[in-house]
């Protein structure tokens, strides 16, 4: 089991050290969510809780994921880097290719790419992306992303996007593994041929069968040539007990979440870096 600690709304200012933090407590990596704005007030539900409300506020820090991760990069020796989840078609892909893979390369390959097709259309229209025809563009761009990231000539003729020859340097020493969330039949099958399926948080009773959905949508969905390939598969956790963890890397779980720094009611609040220390001192003691 590889353990992630997320660093969604932690602020600019104590993230760095956050992120020392982790690295000397023994967490696998970091992770960071991502949205370009908050609109002063919401106008689309959020699909990710039964009330369709937000948990953030327009204050809440919002870096981008991959300027953060090449400075944390900088600092620490061994942590690696997720986002959770890069909302890709809200982007141009070569813009997307651009900055990925110089984080890769700054960061000596400890990044992952973990991508979705987001919920909130205001941004959408803001950058005049076509919100409704997000999933097709995204599965276009994840067909030659890769290429563009690992410095090789490329061209694609789709019909969302075309263009002839052209190539990114630097190039990736290695590929950059890409991890796909969402949990419609789209998105299941869009994670099954890449290197993994991402979920948010859930107890460990209902990732079980989210397990099994995305386990038997890659088999049906994955090339012959991928059977032996590495998947991962992560979802955090709410109030595990001592052998969740053990119990659900049994099962299939491959990666997980640490502490969160949400407050009683599960909003963002400010917290002081000591806060944050202390909770992920203790998920470390408990589980790590």
């Amino acid at each position: 089991m590889k353990f992630w600690q997320s660093l969604a709304f932690v602020e600019v200012d104590q993230v760095i050290e956050v992120a020392k933090f982790c690295e000397e407590a023994g967490f696998h990596g970091v992770s960071f969510a991502d949205h370009l704005v908050t609109t002063k007030e919401q106008v689309d539900e959020y699909f990710f809780r039964e009330d369709g409300n937000i948990f953030w506020n327009p204050k809440t820090h919002w870096p981008d994921p991959w300027s953060l991760a090449s400075a944390l990069s900088q600092h620490c020796e061994r942590l690696h880097f997720l986002s959770t989840i890069y909302i890709l078609p809200l982007r141009d892909p070569f813009s997307v290719a651009k900055a990925v893979s110089t984080a890769a390369c700054l960061s000596n390959d400890r990044i992952t790419l973990g991508v979705g097709v987001g919920w909130q259309k205001a941004e959408f229209d803001l950058v005049g992306q076509d919100f409704h025809t997000r999933g097709k563009r995204a599965d276009e761009q994840l067909s030659f992303i890769p290429q563009l990231m690992r410095g090789e000539m490329t061209e694609f003729h789709g019909k969302h996007y075309d263009f002839e020859p052209l190539q990114m340097s630097p190039g990736t020493k290695k590929p950059v593994p890409i991890m796909v969330g969402g949990y419609a039949p789209a998105a299941l099958r869009r994670a099954a041929n890449y290197d993994g399926w991402m979920a948010t948080s859930h107890t460990e009773d209902e990732i079980y069968p989210l397990i099994k959905q995305i386990q038997q949508v890659r088999a049906e969905n994955i090339n012959v040539d991928d059977n032996d390939k590495t998947f991962e598969i992560w979802s955090g956790v709410k109030n595990p007990d001592k052998d969740s963890f053990q119990r659900l890397a049994n099962a299939g779980l491959t990666m997980t979440n640490g502490t969160n720094f949400l407050d009683a009611s599960g909003k963002v609040v400010p917290s002081t870096l000591d806060d944050k220390k202390r909770k992920i001192e203790k998920f470390a003691k408990d589980f790590l």
